[in-house]
């Protein structure tokens, strides 16, 4: 049996990392029949009514008529069973498990029975059983989709732009241009009739982007609220027009002053409202390296980078904040000695990994001189700086590259930092 537990006492960074890794090796798990179980269960679903369930299940397995898948299956519900009796009481996020058997070759019978247990990153809403060929993965794969949508409005009388936020990613949906002209000089009602058309004009400007708006914010089941920012009065006349749709308008948290408009008022936009929306994980990458780059910039020797002086800091439990980057590949190989008790830890790229299995045949314990050594464990950089980091009480930032920050961590600083409690000696 092969176990994979994935559990933390409260969502983070670190627990998502996990669960997208899990997700895409089971991926790749698929069974020759309907032999592989995926049950979901919710936090208000008591283990004796999950148990009472799979033991139901039991008694239609009995009914499958090829003796092999029938062996698999209730082998499979078993094993299921059989963590189901060290489980008092669900998890506040309820329980993902998945058992099933999986083929070792390319012939039926070589399958063997493969359990993973997860803790969910959200709540599990609906107890599930599902016996397919594959895994059902699409309810985990969702509570992975970032949930807060921001829809972002930037209003200028010549330019503006609609865009909205989301997890890590800003997105500049489309841009406006009015082609209104400037103020009129002459006086008399030349003017006045300028200045009357130029107000139609303007008008229509707003309606156009309302029905933009319209078609695109409400069609996001996620929306969470609007913020509205932009030079002068153009803002408040867009949002006084009922040309936008009263949902949406029933959804602006706030109306902001900007110094432009148009496309590059998005991102001041953000910066505006930052502290209305700081559990959004944008703002919260940006001010936290803003806090690093802050202690990099003043050589305060609260912050540090690198691999190595990462690793000592979190020896010495140093660390507060851990930033790695979602794009590091590389792995901590653990190598023992079956002779002695000799071990050693390497780092390298997962490109490596291969070549460095296959040397380690030829390699010969310094301790002991025998050609006895074996691979103990292969680990992600972020698994195992993220573990070290969990025993030590700090927390763990998984920065994307989607965003200019994560993408500084990553080409900038090797994709591994750490923001200290206190200054440490390298």
């Amino acid at each position: 049996m092969n176990m994979v537990v994935v559990t933390d006492k409260k969502p983070n960074d670190l627990r998502i990392y996990r669960t997208k890794k899990l997700l895409e090796n089971l991926k790749n798990k698929k069974g020759f029949h309907t032999e592989l179980i995926s049950l979901y269960i919710p936090h208000d679903r008591k283990v004796s009514d999950v148990t009472s369930h799979l033991k139901n299940e039991i008694s239609e397995s009995q009914n499958i008529k090829s003796k092999l898948t029938r062996k698999n299956v209730l082998d499979s519900i078993a094993s299921l069973l059989g963590q189901l009796k060290n489980i008092k009481d669900v998890p506040e996020n309820g329980l993902v498990m998945f058992s099933g058997a999986i083929p070792q070759g390319n012939a039926p019978g070589t399958e063997r029975n493969e359990l993973y247990i997860v803790e969910p990153p959200d709540r599990v809403t609906t107890f599930k059983y599902h016996c397919a060929s594959e895994f059902l993965l699409e309810p985990l794969e969702e509570m992975l989709s970032p949930k807060e949508t921001y829809g972002l409005i930037v209003i200028g009388r010549k330019k503006s732009a609609v865009g909205y936020l989301r997890g890590s990613s800003v997105e500049t949906v489309k841009e406006f241009t009015s082609g209104l002209r400037g103020k009129h000089s002459q006086g008399g009602q030349s003017q006045r009739r300028f200045e009357r058309l130029n107000e139609e004009q303007e008008l229509a400007f707003y309606r156009r982007i309302s029905e933009v708006i319209n078609e695109i914010f409400l069609g996001f089941e996620d929306l969470q609220g609007i913020f509205v920012g932009g030079p002068g009065p153009s803002k408040e006349k867009f949002v006084k027009d009922e040309s936008l749709d009263y949902r949406l308008r029933d959804k602006i948290i706030d109306v902001v002053d900007l110094g432009y408009g148009g496309s590059e008022g998005i991102r001041a936009l953000i910066e505006k409202v930052k502290d209305q929306i700081e559990n959004v994980k944008y703002i919260r990458e940006k001010e936290i390296m803003q806090n690093f780059m802050k202690n990099i910039s003043n050589d305060t020797g609260m912050a540090t980078y690198g691999l190595e002086e990462i690793q000592r800091a979190l020896n010495h439990g140093a660390v507060d904040v851990l930033l790695l980057s979602e794009k590091l590949d590389m792995h901590t190989i653990k190598i023992g000695c079956s002779n002695c008790d000799y071990s050693e830890t390497k780092n390298v790229s997962e490109s490596l990994i291969e070549k460095l299995t296959s040397e380690i045949d030829d390699t010969i314990c310094p301790k002991c001189s025998s050609n006895s050594f074996n691979i103990l464990a292969i680990d992600s950089i972020i698994e195992s700086l993220g573990a070290l980091a969990e025993s030590t009480g700090a927390s763990i930032e998984i920065l994307s590259t989607e965003t200019e920050d994560g993408e500084m961590l990553y080409r900038t600083f090797g994709g591994i930092a750490a923001i200290l409690r206190f200054k440490i000696d390298y």
